[in-house]
């Protein structure tokens, strides 16, 4: 009988499997992910009306891929993320290619601004990964983070599609098989799952505690506009697409792109104008 090949399972921690081995190794040099990465950073620039100088904060912003080409044209990014070696490998990048971006180890369910930004951004469709109170406190900190008419950019899951990503799936790499066991509870709306890397020699490579273990929570169009605008933002929009022309989020929509406003003056603004009027 032919011998029967052996497997032994290695856990590694989350920085070291999803952060180091997914978001850097695995992608930094695919072309298929470069040439998203430019039609996010084309379909943002635009709808957020984003010019050289203005001051941008990218939530969630991984090894840097996008914020690192909005710096390219001489915009003043700076990223925060929860994982060490990504804000690393993201300020490396940044000096090697002398851009004026800066990034740093942080949540953005727990920040706050020095200074406004003209525009918040989470591209990485982080937002979700906490509790419905989190998400809420995320959205709270954003707002007082941005300038009076800002704009923002979410994007999320798209929870009438998010059933699809269930069930087993497997990527070829140069170090072996990814596999991932993706889950969608349709209770919680919440998309969960996990990646193993099957290595030629049979070490099946785990994550360790992870951080995102909860999965991401999927919000619908109508919740969305609710967190919103109870958290003060106006003229919410909907896209279920990066590619130009912009174009309006379908049931089929893999992502949820929205975006949203700051006004230009708040409630708080509005009656102290009236005191001093009177």
């Amino acid at each position: 009988m032919p011998n029967r090949k052996t497997f032994k399972r290695v856990e590694k921690t989350w920085n070291e499997f999803w952060a180091e081995f997914w978001r850097i190794r695995l992608v930094k040099d695919d072309e298929t992910v470069t040439w998203k990465n430019q039609q996010v950073v084309e379909f943002t620039t635009e709808m957020l009306g984003i010019k050289k100088g203005m001051r941008v904060l990218d939530l969630g912003c991984g090894a840097g891929f996008q914020a690192n080409l909005l710096a390219e044209q001489g915009i003043q990014v700076h990223g925060i993320d929860l994982s060490p070696p990504l804000v690393k490998y993201a300020n490396a990048d940044a000096k090697k290619r002398k851009l004026p971006s800066t990034f740093a180890v942080g949540d953005m369910r727990d920040f706050s601004a020095d200074e406004p930004y003209d525009r918040i951004l989470i591209l990485g469709m982080s937002f979700g990964f906490g509790t419905d109170e989190e998400n809420v406190q995320t959205l709270k900190n954003i707002h007082a983070a941005l300038k009076p008419g800002g704009k923002i950019l979410i994007t999320g899951e798209h929870p009438y599609s998010a059933s699809s990503q269930a069930g087993p799936e497997w990527i070829e790499t140069d170090e072996g098989f990814l596999v991932h066991r993706g889950e969608f509870d349709p209770i919680s709306s919440r998309l969960g799952g996990m990646w193993e890397l099957v290595t030629p020699d049979g070490t099946i490579i785990t994550e360790g505690e992870n951080p995102e273990s909860d999965g991401i929570r999927c919000y619908s169009v109508p919740e969305m506009t609710q967190l919103l605008t109870d958290n003060g933002f106006v003229n919410p929009r909907f896209y279920g697409s990066w590619l130009m022309p912009p174009s309006e989020l379908q049931w089929f929509s893999m992502e949820m792109i929205t975006l949203a406003d700051k006004p230009q003056r708040g409630p708080l603004d509005r009656k102290a104008r009236l005191r001093r009027d009177r």
